[in-house]
């Protein structure tokens, strides 16, 4: 034992009763647990009794039944307590990938409308571009006037004209 080392068996008591009143209490402990998260549910049981009664030289058994109201700890390991808010957690993360997966979808589409809405948009401007040309095209084949007949005089004009300057300085006889 250890308080063989000790040669005094009155330092022994001492130091037996400085450790006895310098212990912590119970309530102190409980009021600890209490804090960390220690529930006491009360859970009423049924307790029978049977008593033997001997009533004029009969013997009788009676049974009675009572309700004990009895405090029972609900323990709750650390591991269940991380197990519980691990499984929470996790739950939590499954319906928000749910949802982030919904909402990047709709971010998606809307983002495929968007851009099939810009590309119609341009192709059916370039269209609209494409049918004016046509348009204005018609319309200028339309106002032009064939003028064939006069650069056929202005044909005629100029080699008159040539004919006449050469025969004028003996080029041509």
């Amino acid at each position: 034992m250890i308080l063989e080392g000790i040669k005094h068996v009155g330092m022994a008591r001492i130091l037996i009763l400085i450790v006895i009143l310098s212990s912590c209490s119970m309530e102190h402990h409980l009021n600890k647990a209490i804090n960390k998260g220690y529930k006491i549910e009360t859970v009423t049981k049924e307790v029978h009794f049977t008593d033997t009664l001997t009533l004029n030289g009969k013997d009788s058994i009676i049974e009675r039944l009572i309700k004990i109201d009895c405090p029972e700890p609900v323990i709750e390991t650390r591991w269940k307590t991380r197990f519980d808010y691990k499984r929470f957690n996790d739950s939590l993360k499954y319906i928000r990938h749910i949802h982030s997966d919904s909402l990047d979808n709709a971010l998606k589409t809307l983002k495929q409308q968007k851009n099939n809405d810009r590309v119609n948009n341009k192709l059916a401007k370039k269209i609209a571009k494409y049918n004016k040309q046509i348009q204005n095209t018609a319309k200028r084949q339309d106002n032009k006037r064939s003028l064939w007949w006069l650069w056929l005089l202005i044909g005629f004009a100029i080699n008159f004209i040539l004919k006449f300057i050469l025969r004028f300085y003996g080029i041509i006889k």
